[in-house]
C-alpha cells in the first residue's frame, strides 16, 4: 500500500525553471586617450535564453551608471571626463525580469595622458611711443582649460637686448603680458606655456617690428 502514496507524492512536485545563463563584455572606444577626449564605453550582453532584456550598469573607478539594455543586446555610455592616469572600467548586466542570470564584464583599463596645449598669440601696440603688449590665448585639444605660468621673451634682433615677463592664465586662458614701450625695430618673440598637470607645455615663436609713431 506505501508504493503508490509515494509514487503519487512524486507526481505532485512542481517543476522548477531554470534561469539561463549571461555574458557581459565590455570595450571602449579608445582605451589610450588624452585628457578631455571623448570616450565611449560598450557593453554587450549575451544571454542563453534568446534576447536580453534589463539594464546594464558601468562602473567608471567605482561610481555607478545604468543604462538601459538596447533590443540589439548592447548599451552604451560616454565617459565622464576623467584626469591624467589610470582608470577602471567594468559594466553589470541586471537582467529584468529576471529570467536570466546576471554577469559581469572583465574589468577594462582606460588610460588618459596629458593633452596638446594650442596656443593663440597676438601682439598688441607695435609703436615706439606707446606701450606694446602680448596677448596669449592657451586651449586643450578638446576644447579644456589649462592653468598655469605664461612665460614671454622679447629680444631686439642685433641686440642683446630682452625683455622677460612671466604670467598666468585666466580661468578663461587668456593672458597679458605688459612690455612696455620698445625701441623702433625688428624684435624676435617666445612665448611658452609650462604645462599643468592635465596639458603638455607647448611654445610659440614669431617676429614682429616695432614701428616710430
Amino acid at each position: 500500500m506505501l508504493a503508490p502514496l509515494t509514487v503519487l507524492a512524486a507526481a505532485m512536485v512542481p517543476a522548477v525553471a531554470l534561469a539561463g545563463s549571461s555574458t557581459t563584455t565590455v570595450a571602449l572606444s579608445a582605451p589610450e586617450s588624452a585628457y578631455g577626449q571623448s570616450v565611449t564605453a560598450t557593453a554587450t550582453v549575451a544571454a542563453s535564453s534568446g534576447a536580453a532584456e534589463g539594464d546594464v550598469v558601468f562602473s567608471v573607478d567605482g561610481l555607478a551608471r545604468k543604462v538601459n539594455l538596447g533590443a540589439n543586446g548592447t548599451a552604451t555610455l560616454v565617459l565622464p571626463r576623467a584626469t591624467v592616469g589610470e582608470h577602471s572600467i567594468s559594466a553589470t548586466y541586471v537582467p529584468f525580469p529576471a529570467s536570466d542570470q546576471g554577469s559581469a564584464s572583465p574589468i577594462q583599463r582606460w588610460v588618459v595622458s596629458q593633452v596638446r596645449t594650442r596656443l593663440q598669440v597676438r601682439v598688441i601696440g607695435r609703436g615706439a611711443r606707446i606701450p606694446t603688449s602680448v596677448q596669449v590665448s592657451a586651449s586643450g585639444e578638446y576644447g579644456t582649460r589649462p592653468t598655469g605660468r605664461v612665460k614671454v621673451v622679447v629680444r631686439r634682433i642685433g641686440t642683446r637686448d630682452s625683455t622677460r615677463v612671466v604670467t598666468r592664465l585666466s580661468t578663461t586662458g587668456g593672458a597679458l603680458a605688459a612690455l612696455g614701450r620698445l625701441d623702433q625695430g625688428h624684435y624676435r618673440l617666445a612665448v611658452t606655456y609650462v604645462g599643468d598637470s592635465q596639458h603638455l607645455r607647448e611654445t610659440s615663436s614669431g617676429t614682429f617690428y616695432v614701428r616710430r609713431r
